[in-house]
């Protein structure tokens, strides 16, 4: 009876110590999950943080071209011709409709189709002949399909009604650089342009422009610098 006690004993031992030991087991196999847990959470929480933040390792990329020849990006196809469709539905309801006049205008411009431009802009120079702005869009219309003398011609209405304006002085001079090749009648837009806008923000590139051509320029050099193209006003 005694021994049968004792086993009994020894059984119940043996049982609680490899209960223990499982425990311990489970314990140790669960921190060593938890640590592995968090470093994978540690380093993909670094790695989320620096994609998330880019400016932070990457500087940003300084604006090279000058405000006044930067050209618009052409949009998507399918966006531009949804656009036009509720611009020419605008149109339909009231023909007489400025706004969507020169909207439709600017974007046959920024898609490149300058004549549509020329023929948009003109309706609304119909209603509002003293926009200088439209008028100077479609003398860069003009200007963008190698008609040089209409955009001239469309750059001077532009300046009787405001002689100072910058984009007007500045596609002027261009046109008659690389449209007519007049370096005279170009210096004096650009000279103009310095004159009445001190603070325009592309003066230097003018400056400078303006300093070459006062130098005869070198044996078999073109006298006209790289054609940017007459750009639309904003």
């Amino acid at each position: 009876m005694a021994t049968q006690r004792k086993q009994e004993i020894q059984t119940k031992q043996e049982t609680r110590t490899a209960t223990i030991e499982m425990a311990a087991r489970l314990f140790f196999t669960g921190f060593v999950c938890l640590c592995i847990g968090l470093g994978i959470g540690y380093l993909f929480g670094k790695q989320s943080a620096g994609i998330g933040a880019p400016g932070a390792s990457m500087p940003s990329q300084a604006q090279t071209s000058s405000p006044s020849q930067s050209q618009p990006p052409l949009q998507n196809p399918a966006v531009a011709a949804q656009k036009e469709a509720s611009l020419r539905a605008l149109l339909m309801a009231n023909p007489k409709n400025l706004d969507a006049l020169i909207q439709l205008g600017n974007l046959y411009y920024d898609q490149g189709q300058h004549q549509q431009a020329v023929e948009w802009y003109g309706k609304a120079l119909e209603i509002d002949p003293r926009n200088v702005n439209v008028r100077t869009d479609r003398g860069s219309s003009y200007s963008n399909i190698n008609q040089p003398d209409e955009a001239i011609a469309e750059f001077q209405k532009s300046l009787q009604v405001d002689p100072g304006h910058a984009q007007t002085l500045y596609n002027l001079g261009l046109v008659y650089l690389q449209g007519k090749n007049n370096i005279a009648e170009a210096k004096k837009a650009w000279q103009k342009l310095l004159a009445a806008n001190p603070n325009w923000p592309n003066r230097a590139d003018i400056e400078r422009q303006l300093a070459s051509m006062a130098a005869p320029p070198p044996s078999g050099a073109p006298i006209a610098p790289k054609k940017a193209g007459a750009a639309r006003g904003k």
